[in-house]
């Protein structure tokens, strides 16, 4: 599938589609069962080139099967809202994101929790899929800060409001699939900007965050490049800069 937003934004990583599938694509990259991996590294993959696949059985972290869709988060000692918080002396360290495990708790029951109805969660460069046979329900972006302005305007461009893109507090997973996917299920669904998540802020680069949207609103998007800000001289100033970066 093509996009003209890869030409408009000077992007230097593919759009990764997210695909729902009952069948596991061939070749395609996967944590293996019963070794600890993070999502995120996968999905830079997908941005650079490579399909990744994920499944219950090979999801070993237990905060990405929540991530990814698979369910309800696993029982944490005491609670997943005193990992998120403070901890359990003697059993684990807090990481300090939320003030108190009631917060923790308000965080947990806040998130759209789902359990999806396929066994395989794949995350495929936008430019091998072909929509008519397998459409996508997201198009997440792995963008600068120059990219990320450009989304975040453009996603306003023909929507009333001021709040068509959502920055949350989420894990790096659920920023890039749960929170995105549940945005899906809405009557006015949003983008979402996520990796801001502390944890996996070292995988990624240090200028790169993600932004996510429904496919419907990617469609939208795409049709709306052409006449927008994007032909505009104030554009042009940023594009130059971001030539100049992908040079260097």
């Amino acid at each position: 599938m093509e996009s003209c937003l890869v030409k408009a934004l000077e992007l230097r990583y593919q759009p990764v589609a997210v695909l729902l599938r009952n069948e596991k694509p061939a070749g395609a990259l996967q944590g293996k069962e019963g070794q600890w991996s993070c999502i995120i590294p996968l999905f830079i993959a997908a941005a650079k080139g490579k399909t990744a696949v994920f499944e219950r059985q090979t999801t070993v972290c237990l905060g990405g099967k929540a991530g990814l869709g698979f369910g309800q988060f696993p029982n944490y000692p005491g609670g997943i809202e005193y990992f998120l918080s403070v901890g359990k002396e003697g059993l684990f360290e807090g990481e300090g994101y939320l003030k108190t495990p009631e917060l923790g708790r308000d965080f947990v029951e806040c998130l759209p929790i789902t359990d999806l109805p396929f066994p395989y969660v794949v995350f495929k460069p936008l430019s091998e899929v072909t929509a008519a046979e397998e459409p996508p329900v997201l198009v997440v972006f792995y963008v600068n800060v120059d990219q990320l302005s450009a989304l975040a305007v453009l996603a306003n461009y023909s929507r009333p409001g001021i709040e068509n893109v959502l920055l949350p507090f989420g894990s790096g997973c659920q920023s890039v699939f749960l929170i995105p996917y549940g945005e899906t299920k809405k009557d006015n669904p949003r983008a979402v900007v996520g990796l801001t998540d502390i944890t996996v802020r070292p995988m990624v680069g240090p200028d790169m965050l993600s932004f996510a949207v429904p496919y419907a609103m990617f469609r939208e998007l795409e049709d709306n490049v052409p006449g927008s800000f994007f032909e505009k001289p104030a554009w042009q100033k940023v594009l130059t800069r971001l030539k100049r970066q992908q040079a260097d």
